[in-house]
């Protein structure tokens, strides 16, 4: 019984060092440490945990000495001939540290880290066949790590294997498509391989998924030097920057462009990762002022209720569609982007399908909507009087306008509206209640609403309604 109550006081004051050592707290994790090797002077893994902390500390020579002692009471202990190689590689003695490795590698299937740091002391010395077969190593043992894909890739191509570095770099994007490294490298050996469309679809969604985030910016730049005349990137770039002769829209060469190469994982991306609302709050407001659809178009016209001619304005992959249908005598969509059409058609629900330019086709359709929708599309736009002139002109009187844009956050400049990062413009309500008015609309409402998620944090944006007067 005794032995047995030592061996779990050992224990206990194992976990506990562990857990100080873990919190950072070096001075009570060493008195655990010590403790237990008061008790037991050879134990290994505490003489392992207790090498790290000394290494921790700047105590190289000391931390190989308890390391080795670990080793010596316990010769197969792979993590501690990992560590040992990590504390031989401080001390730039490098075929020891080799060794260390290779011996974890041998002792332990599963011990990754000796893998990579083997594979990264062999590519600093320029040994790279033998640095690709420990990150080939690494690779069998943790197969979806993207960390170690990039390192495997990176080698690879540096090794000028450049089919498989481009297959290995492209499994690691598909899996993580926000990962700025991977994306970086990826759409750099493309460029450099001629495949220049290719490497602008990487950085392309790579950027655009990333959105406000920092790394996007260090993504754009890169992108640029590579690409000095790139107009995608160049857009993102400028609303990045904030600069003061902001475009007044996205260009269509940009808004065909991104969605186009987004369209395969738009809805993917918006409906699982996103959270996107918009054509629900959309539909919830147009609720609100008109009758409820029924599920026949011969039912509603029996009862006298509206039966509607609606477009889609910006309708994307037609998310709005089903939304919109029961409304709808005719609903049309309109859109950019001909690859979005296409999953649009795909999804079904739509009477006409149009590629075109909003402005432009709104243009040709003088009093032919009793609704206008739009989801996420004025969120191109920053200066929105163009536009809402054209809806002005293509509803009927007593016709409506929804639509959804993004909440300017902060100090407005004087414009009323900004780009930013993401490549989006937003607006004050102030400024949207302006130019509908301005475009002969009436204003019903501006409701604040959450559209959907950024960077995992709400997205507050407006649901507008708006109408065409009736003339007296």
């Amino acid at each position: 019984p005794g032995r047995d109550s030592r061996l779990a006081d050992i224990a206990t004051w194992l976990a506990q060092g562990l857990s100080w050592h873990r919190k950072g707290n070096l001075i009570e994790a060493q008195a655990l440490y010590q403790r237990v090797l008061d008790h037991r002077p050879k134990h290994p893994e505490t003489l392992n945990y207790m090498g790290i902390l000394q290494q921790q500390r700047g105590q190289s020579v000391r931390a190989e000495q308890l390391i080795r002692q670990a080793i010596l009471s316990a010769p197969g202990y792979a993590a501690a001939h990992t560590n040992l190689g990590n504390v031989l590689l401080v001390q730039r003695r490098y075929e020891d540290a080799i060794t260390a490795y290779r011996q974890a590698i041998l002792h332990g299937p599963d011990e990754v880290e000796a893998c990579v740091n083997l594979g990264a002391v062999l590519r600093g010395l320029g040994r790279l066949p033998e640095a690709l077969e420990a990150y080939r190593q690494a690779k069998a043992r943790r197969p979806l790590d993207g960390e170690i894909r990039l390192r495997l890739g990176t080698i690879l191509a540096e090794l000028e294997q450049t089919g498989e570095a481009v297959a290995v770099l492209e499994e690691a994007l598909r899996d993580n498509p926000t990962h700025e490294e991977v994306a970086k490298q990826l759409g750099t050996l493309l460029h450099r391989l001629g495949r220049v469309e290719d490497a602008r679809v990487v950085f392309g969604n790579a950027v655009f998924q990333l959105g406000d985030d920092k790394s996007a910016l260090t993504l754009l730049q890169h992108w640029l030097r590579l690409m000095p005349d790139d107009r995608i990137a160049q857009h993102r770039l400028a609303a990045w920057l904030g600069q003061d002769e902001i475009p007044v829209r996205a260009s269509d060469a940009y808004v065909t462009y991104l969605f186009d190469h987004y369209a395969d994982q738009f809805d993917s991306h918006l409906l699982e990762q996103l959270n996107y609302r918009a054509p629900a709050v959309i539909v919830a407001q147009i609720a609100e002022i008109r009758e409820a659809p029924a599920a026949r178009l011969d039912v509603l016209v029996d009862l006298g209720f509206p039966v509607l001619d609606v477009l889609d304005a910006g309708c994307g992959t037609g998310l709005c569609a089903p939304l919109l249908r029961p409304y709808a005598r005719h609903l049309t969509g309109v859109d950019l982007s001909p690859r979005m059409l296409d999953k649009a058609r795909e999804r079904g629900g739509y009477d006409e399908l149009v590629v075109a330019e909003l402005t432009a086709f709104l243009a040709g359709q003088q009093s032919a909507y009793d609704l206008i929708v739009s989801a996420d599309t004025l969120v191109y736009f920053g200066a929105l009087d163009a536009v809402l002139h054209a809806v002005t002109a293509a509803l009927r009187p007593g016709g409506w306008l929804a639509f959804t844009a993004e909440a300017l956050v902060g100090t407005a400049p004087p414009t009323g509206f900004r780009l930013n990062p993401s490549g989006r413009y937003s607006h004050t309500a102030e400024y949207l209640d302006r130019s509908l008015k301005a475009a002969g609309l009436e204003v019903r409402t501006i409701t604040e609403a959450t559209l959907r998620l950024e960077n995992d944090q709400p997205m507050v944006g407006y649901v507008v309604l708006a109408r065409r007067p009736i003339p007296t």
